[in-house]
């Protein structure tokens, strides 16, 4: 699916799946967006406006090269993009600013993109017909969203931590969900920084920070908040798994805590039986008539004399 957008007078107008050779005939075209294209789609862009996107293999690259590419003519940009359906995922996409036109290739649907072109139809778009503003509100859409995806972590975070203080008995369930909400922290994580070394680097050319001065170092900035948020974030799962296995050593230390009292206590009765058990002919108490009774006696008796012992301690 091909989206082509074009600008007159602040007013933006959107034609979806346009035959190819009538792009070529569009105005003031401000951003072509290919989502899931077909590969006609894909080469017309490329060959028409000489511009090549980032291949499958360079997508999954993480070096600064892969991720932010200025030449001459195009600023090339890989960004990953959190969208959440059941687990935290990334998607891919490229953004390429070539003169006044910017072009977006992704895979698949993402609400984000929807969202921008709302904002950038009820916005005062009549002085910015530039590429980059379309890229900026594409980024603060996305800046948005992950403050929301954030604001959801903090929300499962206060009731796991609700949870741990008030389960008696720690489940697995509970350890498990830390640990996703670490993996999503992570990744959010990850994805913004990427955020901010684009920004970062678009700042320092004179031409775009000409243009979006002021509106570059409000994103930096909101950038520099969120990274703060999910910073903060995981700080406090780490805090929290780390009770949770505190909390599980003390469960250990009482189990082994009981068997150890248990194990003492029937030390002495158990010598006490070894004892009268053995088969030696000349036993002197073997003769008594009280001998049994005492012998039971004797063993609670010394059974007694240790859990007041450790009950004295504190031990119980």
């Amino acid at each position: 699916m091909i989206r082509v957008y074009t600008i007159s007078k602040g007013r933006i107008e959107q034609f979806k799946n346009p035959p190819l050779e009538d792009i070529l005939e569009y105005n003031n075209i401000i951003w072509i967006d290919l989502q899931s294209p077909t590969q006609q789609e894909r080469q017309f862009v490329e060959t028409h406006y000489k511009i090549e996107f980032f291949t499958s293999q360079e997508l999954q690259e993480i070096e600064s090269s892969s991720r932010f590419l200025e030449t001459d003519e195009t600023i090339e940009i890989n960004l990953g993009f959190v969208f959440s359906e059941v687990e935290l995922q990334v998607q891919n996409v490229t953004f390429i600013l070539k003169g006044n036109i910017l072009f977006t290739y992704r895979q698949g649907d993402i609400k984000i993109f929807g969202e921008a072109v709302r904002r950038l139809k009820s916005m005062n778009t009549e002085t910015k017909e530039h590429g980059l503003d379309i890229f900026l509100t594409i980024l603060e859409a996305r800046i948005d969203g992950d403050a929301d995806l954030i604001e959801g972590i903090n929300r499962k975070l206060n009731q796991l931590s609700k949870e741990l203080l008030s389960q008696r008995s720690l489940q697995q369930d509970l350890l498990l969900g830390i640990a996703r909400l670490q993996e999503n922290v992570m990744l959010l994580h990850e994805t913004i920084t990427e955020k901010q070394r684009v920004v970062s680097s678009l700042i320092r050319i004179p031409e775009f920070n000409k243009i979006e001065s002021e509106r570059l170092t409000i994103i930096i900035k909101d950038i520099a908040s969120l990274l703060q948020h999910s910073q903060f974030s995981s700080e406090r799962l780490e805090y929290m798994q780390n009770t949770f296995l505190g909390l599980v050593n003390i469960e250990q230390n009482q189990v082994i805590k009981i068997f150890t009292v248990v194990t003492v206590v029937f030390m002495p009765p158990t010598l006490i039986a070894s004892i009268y058990g053995m088969n030696f002919k000349h036993m002197p108490e073997i003769e008594w008539i009280a001998g049994y009774p005492i012998a039971i006696a004797l063993m609670i008796f010394s059974s007694l004399a240790f859990l007041w012992f450790f009950k004295r301690k504190k031990w119980l």
